[in-house]
């Protein structure tokens, strides 16, 4: 098990009416040997209660959400994200595309499983098990991705993807907690919570693989004034983390006119945006130097064909009144990118 690598995995959508938004798959990865104390470190962050973010945040119980991040910090030996936009209709495909580099990032990582929280309500689920079937129908398209991967040998078959739920895996809790509070960080403005786990956190666009940062408007993270209302203590390297600059440049304004803050929701599609406006001019710029290189072949092609063994014998006798041909000028058949 020393060597055995699992991924939990979670998903949350972040949308804005009628505007684009972002698919992610959160995810956490553990060590097949540390596997147990993990999920014994789990249950006690949470009481050995089933685990919802979302619906312990509104009750007001905040120090179990607390409580499970530390835990993800401690056990997890990487907390990773993958973003993809989102418009108001194409979330399955959305879907799709960020698990495609979800699943090529967690090959390289060598995880041998996979496991998602399923789609599948209950009822499905027991219908699923009374038809002998290993798939949901709600989990059929993540599969149908998976096994194309494979077959096509973009991952290797020795890792799995499972689908299981989360009402019966702990594992699956820390990546709910750890999607929710990438969640308010961009979706509310709050990185508090984002900011106990960010030290270990990747956030990769799923178009390109570039690595995305969240930044905060917030001149620092707030302070809880009391008992349940949120984290108490922030490193300063997860302050500097969440203030830093974005990856890629963002228009500047005139001097000396000020700004208005960028929401961390604009901000990361921001760069997604320039990271994919990057991939596109690298991928034409390949093919500039590839046509390129094609002509230059060519030219040298041609010029050795003139240079051949009877060109170079001796030229036909002229006539007394004949004057030599005027050689014709040289042409730069080699096109120069800079």
């Amino acid at each position: 098990m020393a060597d055995y690598r699992l991924a939990f995995v979670d998903e949350t959508v972040i949308e804005r009416r009628n505007r684009t938004g972002v698919y992610l798959f959160a995810g956490v990865v553990i060590d097949g040997a540390g596997l147990p104390d993990t999920i014994t470190a789990v249950r006690q962050a949470t009481g050995n209660n089933s685990f919802h973010a979302t619906d312990l945040y509104r009750r007001g119980f905040h120090s179990r959400i607390t409580a499970l991040l530390d835990t993800i910090t401690e056990h997890a030996g990487w907390t990773f994200y993958v973003a993809q936009p989102i418009g108001p209709r194409d979330r399955e495909q959305s879907r799709q595309q960020a698990l495609v580099r979800m699943l090529h990032q967690l090959d390289e990582q060598k995880v041998h499983d996979v496991i998602a929280d399923t789609r599948a309500g209950p009822d499905e689920q027991a219908q699923t098990q009374r038809e002998g079937r290993k798939v949901t129908v709600a989990d059929t398209p993540d599969i149908d991705t998976y096994k194309r991967l494979v077959r096509s040998r973009q991952i290797s078959a020795r890792m799995r993807m499972l689908h299981r739920d989360d009402r019966q895996q702990p594992g699956l809790w820390m990546a709910d907690a750890a999607a929710w509070a990438l969640q308010r960080a961009v979706a509310h403005d709050d990185p508090r919570w984002w900011a106990r786990i960010t030290d270990t956190a990747t956030i990769i666009d799923a178009h390109t693989g570039r690595e995305l940062t969240v930044t905060s408007n917030r001149a620092a993270p707030p302070q809880p004034t009391s008992g349940e209302r949120g984290p108490e203590h922030l490193s300063q390297s997860a302050q500097a983390s969440l203030l830093s600059r974005p990856s890629y440049p963002q228009s500047r304004s005139p001097a000396n006119q000020p700004t208005a803050p960028i929401h961390p929701l604009a901000g990361l599609l921001r760069q997604i945006e320039a990271a994919a406006t990057h991939h596109s001019q690298q991928q034409m710029l390949r093919s500039i130097r590839g046509l390129n290189r094609v002509i230059t072949a060519v030219a040298d092609a041609v010029d050795a064909s003139t240079q051949s063994p009877a060109s170079r014998s001796a030229p036909a006798s002229q006539t007394p009144d004949s004057e030599p041909e005027a050689s014709a000028p040289a042409v730069d058949t080699e096109l120069t990118i800079e």
